[in-house]
């Protein structure tokens, strides 16, 4: 069940000419817009019930074969300590090869004979599948406490078809030895959070419980070395808090420079600035938050989505979007997705679909399904279009892949790199007629000692009375375009006054004085991060 798409909001990124140089500021510190029209009515079903069976707790990712995967937790009530919960929960799993639209009738993937919960799943660089889940022993409840058995870990190295035997995440935590507290025997640790990987090919888990002796919920991160295969005792790392203070649910995301950064229920963060070894003493933010959600993006940013009280109802989903070096406190919370009743929903989970464009999945027992809600980046801009906006007409605007594919236009460049999870990332990416962030030209850092350049030649003489660009959505690009009859006499870079950059899928055009040329050349002197162009048009 899918509404009809939004038409994405536009941002203006202060793109001002100085000189001859296209400058393009970036988004830091610009307020949240209204986020999706309609939050009340999700986008697509995921997964629904059948018969007293429900989903609950999703978790999704991108796969670098282009599926996107959903694994969620199947069973008749949220809990299986609820009077009347089946004590038998398993993982299942379903998958959409057309950009989450549609989506495959669920199989099972975990089914143990324990309680199999809260699933998450991770792509290692290697094309490795790594699934986590924790497991509850339910014999003899409510009577006896139930025995929460731990985390575990499994591996798939052809595409989710086979698994690995189970690896057991070890932690201070997991005893089980103290006195009962609730539904378990004090220590003991469970997961919500899925694995990340280091530059270095270290993982780290989150894990969350208790201590025999406290009631007070602790979290800590457990380092495997060996790809997953084994989660060491010694390994494991408690994060600080303040006295009294209780850390539940966490999440990890890994930024550049070997900053890791961890996100905490009921609303707490805490930084590593060394891999993961050493954390700060979590801090808090002035919001709750339940199940948090990390999806880094390139250049630093960071997508947060949880379910929180924002807006007064029962855990509704939200997102905030954070740029490098920007603090969480600064950021502005976007609504997702609220059930149109006040019922127990939440746990998001958001994976990249093309471009700028994000699925974020959620449970909602209004309606007994997984739901999933699409957005974009400009939803968490909000500044207004330019009065006045003009373009060519689509007639005039040359089919550059065609001409491409033809051999009518060549290109050379220096932005020749690639990434792992977008094998649409690549050179060709500035002339495939796609304006999206992860059809691209991608490269090093751009600085004026060290530019990168794209250059468009055609076999034929061109007369051009357009220039279009999509530059790096919602970061700062500085820009010289110009233009050659032969390809070796440049001249100075021709004035370019566009004035505004879209966000990811837009492309801004400017009219030029120059009438032909048959060489185009882009010239990316400074970038925030990465230097990206994301597409390159001309019209006549």
């Amino acid at each position: 069940m899918t509404r009809p798409s939004r038409n994405p909001r536009r941002a203006l990124l202060g793109a001002l000419i100085a000189g001859s140089a296209l400058v393009v500021s970036g988004l830091a510190g610009a307020p949240a817009s209204a986020g999706p029209d309609d939050p009340t009515q999700p986008d697509v079903l995921i997964a629904t019930e059948e018969g007293e069976q429900k989903p609950f707790f999703p978790e999704i990712a991108h796969l670098d074969d282009g599926r996107l995967l959903t694994v969620f937790y199947w069973n008749n009530e949220h809990s299986a300590g609820i009077p009347g919960g089946d004590h038998d929960g398993q993982v299942r799993w379903t998958e959409s090869t057309d950009g989450g639209a549609t989506w495959s009738q669920p199989r099972v993937v975990i089914d143990t004979s324990f309680d199999d919960r809260d699933a998450q799943i991770t792509q290692l660089r290697d094309g490795t599948i790594v699934i986590t889940w924790f497991q509850t022993d339910w014999t003899g409840y409510p009577d006896t406490a139930a025995t929460l058995r731990g985390t575990y870990v499994v591996r798939s190295e052809d595409g989710g078809q086979t698994w690995s035997e189970p690896a057991l995440v070890q932690s201070s935590m997991s005893c089980g030895c103290g006195p009962r507290s609730g539904a378990y025997h004090l220590g003991w640790s469970a997961e919500s959070g899925e694995v990340v990987e280091l530059d270095d090919g270290d993982l780290l888990i989150p894990l969350y419980g208790t201590r025999p002796d406290s009631t007070l919920g602790r979290a800590s991160v457990v380092r495997s070395t060996d790809g997953g295969r084994t989660w060491p005792l010694e390994n494991e790392v408690m994060l600080p808090a303040e006295p009294g203070v209780a850390l539940s649910e966490t999440e990890l995301a890994v930024l550049p420079d070997g900053h890791v950064t961890a996100v905490i229920r009921p609303g707490y963060v805490s930084d590593s600035y060394d891999g993961g070894r050493t954390w700060t003493v979590a801090s808090k933010v002035p919001w709750s938050m339940q199940a948090p959600d990390l999806m880094t993006l390139p250049g630093g940013m960071v997508l947060l989505t949880y379910g929180g009280r924002d807006y007064g109802s029962n855990e509704p989903i939200v997102g905030r979007l954070r740029h490098r070096d920007q603090a969480w406190t600064d950021t502005n919370p976007v609504l997702l997705y609220m059930s149109q009743q006040n019922v127990d929903q939440g746990d998001p989970s958001t994976a990249v679909v093309r471009g700028g464009r994000f699925l974020t999945v959620s449970y909602d027992t209004n309606i007994h399904a997984v739901v999933g809600t699409f957005s974009s980046l400009s939803d968490y801009v909000d500044v207004q279009p330019p009065e006045h906006e003009t373009a060519p007409e689509s007639e005039d605007v040359l089919n550059l892949p065609a001409m491409v594919a033809a051999g009518k236009a060549t290109y050379e460049t220096d932005l020749t790199s690639s990434h792992r999870d977008h094998p649409t990332a690549q050179p060709g990416g500035a002339v495939d007629g796609v304006a999206e962030y992860w059809h691209c030209s991608l490269g090093p850092v751009a600085t004026p000692e060290a530019p990168r350049h794209f250059t468009l030649s055609f076999a034929e003489p061109q007369r051009i009375s357009w220039i279009g660009l999509n530059l790096k959505p919602g970061y700062a690009e500085t820009v010289s375009v110009y233009l050659s009859t032969n390809g070796e006499n440049w001249g100075d870079p021709v004035d370019v006054r566009i004035a505004h950059v879209s966000v990811a899928g837009q492309i801004a055009w400017a009219k030029i004085d120059r009438t032909t040329a048959q060489h185009v050349k882009i010239v990316i002197t400074e970038s925030a991060g990465a230097s990206m162009l994301a597409e390159l048009s001309i019209a006549r």
